[in-house]
């Protein structure tokens, strides 16, 4: 996944100490088609999404908790998780989850993702499914990004 340019963000933020990568192209979904038609991949019974919105300083928090917010009054069958105020596990700076809770949600991708396109404001969101073709494949091909692709740390994941 090509990188074209690098921002740093300021140290005197609470949410990061490290500088992170940021694609400046949108990232267009290679997991299914503009008609939302079958993925190319095959799902894990079980939660078919995980939805992760990111934020770097207290103004992207506050909208980051704001599209939170009108996601669990819109889609009411999602499940949400608590803030992430720092960098953990793969993910390069503080963010908020959310997924699809059950296999039965599935079909719901493109629902979520027109609106995540409608109301992601300057905010980077990751779509990724639980596939057959394992974390790194989920993470990097198939892969929704809106706005900017933030460089993951899965450099040790398996391919």
């Amino acid at each position: 996944m090509p990188i074209s340019s690098e921002i740093t963000v300021s140290k005197e933020s609470s949410y990061s100490s490290a500088n992170v990568k940021l694609s400046k192209l949108k990232a267009v979904t290679k997991s299914q088609n503009d008609h939302g038609n079958s993925p190319a991949f095959t799902l894990k019974k079980g939660n078919p999404y995980d939805v992760h919105v990111y934020y770097s300083n207290e103004d992207q928090r506050r909208e980051a908790m704001e599209l939170r917010d009108k996601m669990k009054e819109t889609f009411q069958w999602m499940r949400f998780y608590s803030p992430k105020d720092r960098p953990i596990g793969p993910h390069p700076v503080p963010m908020w989850e959310a997924d699809f809770g059950s296999y039965e949600n599935r079909y719901r991708w493109t629902e979520v993702r027109k609106f995540i396109e409608e109301e992601h404001g300057n905010l980077s969101v990751l779509i990724h499914p639980h596939s057959l073709d394992g974390d790194y494949a989920d993470h990097t091909r198939n892969a929704f990004w809106a706005v900017n692709i933030l460089e993951l740390r899965i450099g040790g994941w398996k391919r």
